[in-house]
């Protein structure tokens, strides 16, 4: 069995895309923007926001146009080759190496406030929750989807309870509109913390083959999903800031726990932990399903061997998720036993999907009508914006698609050189 069971519709999809950006990031980015940002918060979001919407549109384009399993790599690939394709996989891959580990963790890090345990236990629940993750991958994208669907409905009511008791009107009065050049600085220095939200639609544009009608459905989900996620991160920058939930970054990663225990007493915090962990589990393996699939899709271009191609009697790539298991187990320990600071692996992250947009942006110019391709141009600007405050954390990306693009071209068949005609008199 290799063929994808398209079992996907646009609700489905639209819950997919908001665990997809809703996740860890949840806990912690709001606060954090507040604490960079202040009272420009609000403006910071929704620049970061006006920046990644032309981004979307071009994956929705790109997805419903050319569903695939390859995502990115496979629109780069019609784009440029079959070389550039491979390359940008092995660098989609890549982020294997730094991504998944600092999610995985977080998600830990409430496991152990849910069993009043020291922070010695955090190693462990990280693998407890990979082995969790991994085996939800295999169940297969129908059964995914319908827990994502289910995750998706309690995190919005649960949004809007908090906006309810919180007094979201009232919170309206810390907004506060830029005016001076060091007031926009504070603000768009804000961005580059904010980009890392938006990170995953890479991710989604892997399901645009698992879309019952791809051409009408895929746009729906990316488009409504991230419609729903700037709404609640708004509500939520601006309850954290109304109700002076942040700080520094220990204060940070707890804001939403304090957000709940002044609003609800706390008595609740040991239940929004498990409704956090609930979210970042869920964030954390929808990017597992998408690495499968992208690995899957590699054995099909004969850049990985073809035991990798075959599907379970769900629909789900196996021997592709035991891989991305394997890989994702050694970032872990690695992660744990050199000592590095969590901060460098985000920043890795947040440079390797980006740059990942930015070739997909300059593949769209040569893919889609004149009328996109304007898009498309606006689309390759906000991503050059973003580079700016990314700076140095995308040398990890630039070095890692550049030896990808190098071995391709190693490994690629010589064309044999015609001898001399031999001409008979």
């Amino acid at each position: 069995m290799t063929q994808y069971q398209k079992t996907l519709g646009p609700l489905q999809g639209i819950a997919m895309t908001v665990t997809t950006f809703i996740g860890t990031g949840l806990m912690i980015l709001p606060a954090m923007s507040v604490a960079e940002a202040g009272s420009f918060a609000f403006y910071a979001w929704l620049i970061t926001a006006a920046m990644i919407i032309p981004i979307a549109f071009i994956f929705a384009l790109l997805g419903s146009k050319y569903p695939s399993a390859g995502g990115a790599s496979h629109y780069i690939g019609r784009a440029f080759g079959a070389k550039y394709e491979k390359a940008v996989g092995w660098l989609f891959l890549s982020i294997l190496l730094v991504g998944p580990a600092v999610a995985i963790k977080v998600a830990a890090a409430y496991l152990t406030i849910i069993f009043k345990t020291s922070d010695q236990w955090i190693l462990f629940f990280s693998l407890l929750t990979l082995t969790g993750m991994l085996l939800f991958a295999v169940v297969g994208m129908q059964t995914s989807a319908r827990f994502q669907t289910g995750i998706v409905i309690i995190m919005i009511l649960t949004i809007l309870w908090l906006c309810f008791i919180g007094d979201i009107s009232a919170s309206r009065q810390v907004i506060e509109a830029p005016t001076t050049l060091s007031q926009w600085q504070q603000t768009l220095y804000a961005t580059g913390v904010i980009f890392w939200c938006f990170l995953g639609i890479e991710v989604m544009a892997h399901m645009g083959a698992e879309f019952k009608n791809p051409t009408r459905d895929f746009p729906i989900a990316l488009l409504g999903g991230i419609t729903i996620v700037i709404l609640s991160y708004l509500s939520l920058v601006l309850l954290i800031a109304w109700h002076h939930t942040y700080g520094d970054e220990v204060t940070n990663s707890q804001s939403l726990a304090l957000l709940v225990s002044k609003l609800m007493g706390e008595t609740s915090s040991r239940l929004f932990a498990v409704g956090a962990y609930i979210i970042a589990f869920a964030n954390v393996a929808i990017y597992i399903l998408g690495f499968s699939r992208m690995v899957q899709s590699m054995a099909q271009q004969g850049a990985l061997p073809a035991i990798f191609i075959r599907l379970n009697q769900r629909g789900a790539p196996e021997k592709a998720v035991f891989l991305v298991g394997v890989i994702t187990l050694s970032s872990i320990l690695f992660s744990e036993l050199s000592g590095w600071k969590m901060s460098w692996f985000i920043e890795m992250t947040n440079g390797s999907f980006l740059l990942i947009y930015t070739l997909t942006c300059i593949a769209a110019l040569k893919l889609v009508n004149r009328v996109a391709q304007l898009l498309a141009m606006i689309a390759l600007i906000c991503c050059a914006f973003m580079m700016f405050f990314i700076g140095q954390s995308m040398l990890f990306a630039v070095i890692a698609f550049c030896l990808a693009l190098s071995y391709e071209y190693m490994r690629s068949p010589k064309s044999p050189i015609k001898g001399p005609k031999l001409h008979v008199q």
